[in-house]
C-alpha cells in the first residue's frame, strides 16, 4: 500500500481491516505520509491465511451486534515482529516475535500495536472449527509462547502457506483444509492447558505439513530427510514412518516432483532460452548427466528431445495461425 498516494492509504487500510473483521475502529498515525501497510492472503477452502505488515495504532471492536457484513470467525494471530497487546473477555495478552494468540472477531476486543507490526493472521469460521463457545471463551487474548511445540509447528506451517505466492488449487484445498482446522483446534486445546490432547491433531497433520514444506522448498538441493525432520521436530525415523504409511518413499517422491517441474519448463516457451543444465540446477539436480538419465527413464524421452518436440509443435501452430 506504500505505492498508493498518501491520501488513499487510510481508506485502503480500513477496507482491508474490514474485509477481515467487519466494520471495526481502526486508529492510524495522523500523518498520511507515515502510513505503511502490506498484505497478502491465501485461501485454503474456508481457512484464510494473511501475511500482514503495517503501522496501525489500534484495532477495536465495540460491543455491537454482528451485522451481515461479518462472518463470526476465530482469529489466530502469529506475531513475527513488533509487539501487540490484545484484550478480550477480561483478559490481556502481550505477544512478541514467535508468540501466538487467539481472538473471536464477533465479540468486543481491542488490539494495540507498538510501532510497526508484522504478523500472520489465520481466520476460520467459528462453525467450521466446531468447538464449544465455553472453550473459546477461556482462551482468547492469552499469550501462547513459542517454547511450546504446538505453537512452533502451527506458526511454521501457516507462515509458509501465507508466503506461498501460488494459489491453492482444488487438490491442495482437499489436502490441507482439514489439517489447517486441526492445527487451530490443537492451539485452542493447548491454551486450555491440555498439551496431551493437542498432540493428537499435531501428529495427524504431520504428513500434510511435511508435504507443504517440501513443495515450498523443492528447488533447494539440500532438502534432506534430516533437515525436514528437524524442521518438524521429529526424528528421521519418525519422518520415514509417517511417509511409509502413506506409501511415500521420500527420495523418490522429491525426485518425481522435481522432474515434473523440469518437464513443465522444458515444454514451455517462456523457458526456451534457458539451458537444460540451468533448469535442472534450478530444481535441485546437482548433476546434469544424472538428471538426463533419470528424466529419460521416467518420461521415455531425453530433456533435449522433449524440448525439440514442443518447439516443433509451437512452430506448426504458428505457421497455421499465419
Amino acid at each position: 500500500m506504500a505505492s498508493l498516494p498518501p491520501g488513499d492509504r487510510a481508506d485502503a487500510i480500513r477496507a482491508f481491516s474490514w474485509s477481515i473483521n467487519g466494520r471495526i475502529e481502526v486508529d492510524l498515525p495522523s500523518n498520511p505520509h507515515h502510513l505503511r501497510a502490506r498484505a497478502a492472503t491465501n485461501a485454503v477452502g474456508s481457512v484464510k491465511v494473511s501475511e500482514i505488515g503495517w503501522n496501525v495504532d489500534r484495532l477495536r471492536r465495540a460491543a455491537a451486534p454482528v451485522g451481515d457484513d461479518m462472518v463470526p470467525q476465530v482469529l489466530v494471530h502469529l506475531q513475527q515482529a513488533g509487539v501487540s497487546r490484545l484484550r478480550q473477555g477480561g483478559r490481556q495478552g502481550v505477544t512478541r516475535a514467535g508468540d501466538l494468540a487467539v481472538l473471536e472477531n464477533a465479540k468486543p476486543y481491542e488490539v494495540l500495536f507498538d510501532g510497526t507490526m508484522h504478523s500472520v493472521l489465520v481466520r476460520v469460521p467459528t462453525h467450521v472449527l466446531g468447538l464449544r463457545r465455553s472453550l473459546l471463551d477461556q482462551v482468547t487474548a492469552v499469550r501462547l509462547g513459542s517454547e511450546r511445540p504446538v505453537v512452533g509447528a502451527t506458526a511454521a506451517f501457516f507462515t509458509r502457506l501465507a508466503r506461498s505466492r501460488a494459489a491453492v488449487d482444488e487438490a491442495g484445498t482437499a489436502l490441507f483444509e482439514g489439517p489447517c482446522v486441526d492445527l487451530i483446534r490443537a492451539v485452542v486445546t493447548m491454551a486450555l492447558g491440555r498439551d496431551d490432547l493437542a498432540r493428537a491433531p499435531l501428529n495427524s497433520t504431520l504428513l500434510q505439513r511435511v508435504q507443504e514444506y517440501v513443495r515450498l522448498h523443492l528447488a533447494e538441493p539440500d532438502l534432506t530427510a534430516a533437515r525436514i525432520a528437524a524442521e518438524h521436530q521429529v526424528s528421521v525415523r519418525q519422518l520415514y514412518l509417517i511417509l511409509s504409511r502413506a506409501g511415500i518413499t521420500l527420495g523418490e517422491w522429491i525426485r518425481a516432483q522435481r522432474l515434473e517441474e523440469c518437464k513443465k519448463e522444458l515444454e514451455s516457451s517462456a523457458h526456451q532460452f534457458m539451458t537444460i543444465e540451468a533448469i535442472a540446477h534450478q530444481w535441485g539436480f546437482v548433476s546434469a548427466p544424472h538428471f538426463s538419465r533419470v528424466f529419460k527413464t521416467t518420461y521415455g524421452v531425453s530433456p533435449s528431445g522433449l524440448r525439440r518436440q514442443h518447439a516443433s509443435v509451437r512452430a506448426d501452430l504458428h505457421r497455421q495461425g499465419a
